[in-house]
């Protein structure tokens, strides 16, 4: 048995504060829902943006006066976070793209992963997000995990590389079928 419920929320550092904030609540809609000092360090202001469905990122960003240049921007590879993915749905993605080469980002995609579909972008601290969606969205109350878990076995028996979406539709009806 797992101890654990789920993850909260990633906590990321970003030397940016008026753009993170404009970035997350203008750009992608986010809610911000707690901005605070940094119990564990003055120098920093603590946000919290609500992703959606109880699931949040918090930040902790520099508060007014503190030199910017003093915090490394963000970079992906070995012992670093590649980057955040965070859920939508298709059309979700179609207004996030909108929105984010409105405001001059960079959008790579959508890229086909196999079962959903995915754009790339970084936020304004050099973190990349990914905005992703399922082709067949899991239906409610159907926990994700047992999709992937059931697509995965799905995928191995036919013995491809990845999970495609007629995997994730096959273990939908099998999650759903009776006992």
């Amino acid at each position: 048995m797992s101890l654990t419920i789920r993850i909260s929320h990633p906590a990321i550092s970003g030397a940016h504060a008026k753009e993170t904030i404009a970035f997350y609540t203008e750009v992608l809609g986010m809610e911000l829902v707690l901005r605070q000092p940094n119990l564990d360090f003055a120098a920093e202001e603590h946000l919290f943006f609500h992703v959606g469905n109880d699931n949040f990122i918090a930040y902790f960003v520099p508060v007014e006066g503190v030199d910017p240049a003093s915090y490394e921007q963000a970079r992906g590879g070995s012992g670093h976070m590649d980057h955040l993915a965070i859920d939508t749905d298709a059309a979700g993605i179609a207004e996030a793209h909108r929105r984010l080469t409105a405001a001059g980002v960079a959008v790579e995609g959508p890229i086909d992963r196999g079962y959903e579909r995915s754009i790339y972008f970084k936020d304004p601290n050099g973190v990349t997000l990914e905005l992703l969606a399922w082709i067949t969205a899991p239906p409610p109350g159907v926990p994700q995990a047992e999709i992937i878990k059931r697509a995965q076995q799905i995928r191995e028996a036919r013995g491809a590389a990845f999970i495609e979406d007629e995997d994730v539709q096959a273990a939908i009806a099998a999650v759903k079928a009776p006992a």
